[in-house]
């Protein structure tokens, strides 16, 4: 009997600490995502020299209330006119380097890039009650003279705690389908 139960459970006690080393990496591999970030960027110049008064400046929502994420060239290009003349130093210049790209082309990738079983919504999060601010999540963005993050990881716990806090519900199914 004993070596019937051995010969059962022994495929699971070898497959079991390979399956959890494997998606360890895999989830981890995701969270320290390095998104390539082909074009400079100053937030701090933005925000200070430029008047972009809040991140949704940059970082709206559709119409349909879905959050657009990282600009598109062409809504760079909205401030950074290819004409110069008569500009003052507090206008935005016109970027050389975006000629290389057409205006729908989004070149920068996104660091926060979520598991497919977390849903995660801005409007959600940014427009209740108690109104979250972007630095909870993505760092003090102010005083960043690059495009580099800011913060680490967003790990479950500290999504939780967040949570706590603004009263979002922590249930599982607020989050994961």
């Amino acid at each position: 009997m004993k070596r019937t139960l051995i010969l059962i459970f022994l495929p699971f006690l070898v497959v079991l600490p390979f399956s959890y080393v494997i998606s360890e990496k895999a989830c981890g591999s995701l969270m320290s995502f390095h998104a390539k970030k082909p074009i400079p960027f100053n937030h701090k110049s933005h925000i200070t020299k430029y008047g972009a008064a809040n991140c949704e400046t940059c970082h709206g929502y559709y119409e349909n209330g879905r959050f657009k994420g990282l600009p598109t060239v062409g809504e760079c290009k909205a401030c950074h006119t290819d004409n110069d003349a008569g500009k003052t130093p507090e206008q935005a210049r016109s970027k050389p380097f975006f000629a290389n790209y057409k205006d729908g082309d989004r070149p920068w990738e996104a660091f926060a890039k979520q598991p497919d079983l977390v849903y995660f919504s801005h409007m959600a999060v940014m427009k209740n009650e108690k109104q979250a601010r972007c630095s909870s999540c993505h760092g003090l963005k102010e005083d960043s003279m690059t495009t580099a993050k800011i913060k680490g990881k967003m790990p479950m716990g500290q999504c939780m705690d967040c949570h706590t806090a603004l009263k979002i519900s922590n249930a599982c199914m607020v989050c994961h389908d």
